[in-house]
């Protein structure tokens, strides 16, 4: 799924607040907007912060300072603004880099979702349901794209060489190339894109150019 961006998928124009925006401002947002969090912005527009539906829930704590809490929550259930209630630093991902690069970061952090950034400053979201929607993608669109897109116009090579075959994003690609050299980058131009979930390469080829 490399060949598609970040930027294709993320809801973009994310909402966003200054440090200095109350309490019950952000609850408002959240459940008005439907959404699980706000950015946080200094003067310049820069991402600083997140505000999150598990930030604001220390307030209903019984004990606002209770002395088994971690002290990052304590502090929180006492916070009156985005500038103690937000999580910083921000897991962060750029509006140019890959769904692939999108997916190790997931896995890496556990978080729910990536704010996404443009020249610094926030583009979107991305959440992790954003990532698996690309696999919903119908199968007769993404036959049409790789017969077209990656054979014909990058590869040049037409249905009498090459054919496909797609179910349930499940690529099957059988014919014979000329040369051994040429049956790698047809696998590889089409795992890059999206949807796809397995390609299962059966090509042939006529002389052995690979040492």
């Amino acid at each position: 799924m490399t060949s598609t961006t970040v930027s294709a998928v993320m809801t973009a124009d994310p909402i966003t607040v200054p440090a200095r925006t109350p309490f019950k401002d952000i609850a408002q947002l959240l459940t008005g907007n439907g959404i699980s969090a706000v950015g946080v912005v200094d003067k310049a527009g820069v991402l600083v912060g997140v505000v999150s539906e598990a930030d604001l829930l220390p307030h209903l704590w019984d004990d606002p300072k209770p002395r088994r809490r971690d002290r990052r929550l304590a502090r929180k259930a006492t916070a009156c603004t985005a500038k103690d209630l937000m999580t910083s630093p921000v897991v962060t991902i750029d509006a140019d880099d890959s769904l692939a690069s999108a997916a190790t970061k997931f896995a890496r952090t556990g978080v729910r979702r990536l704010f996404v950034l443009r020249g610094g400053k926030p583009a979107g979201v991305l959440s992790r349901r954003d990532l698996v929607r690309v696999f919903t993608r119908g199968d007769a669109d993404l036959e049409r794209e790789i017969r077209d897109r990656v054979l014909r116009e990058q590869l040049h090579l037409g249905p009498d060489r090459v054919r496909i075959e797609v179910r349930a994003g499940v690529v099957t690609v059988v014919g014979r190339v000329e040369r051994r050299s040429d049956i790698d980058p047809v696998t590889r131009l089409i795992r890059d894109l999206s949807g796809v979930v397995e390609v299962r390469n059966r090509l042939d080829y006529v002389w052995n150019d690979v040492a």
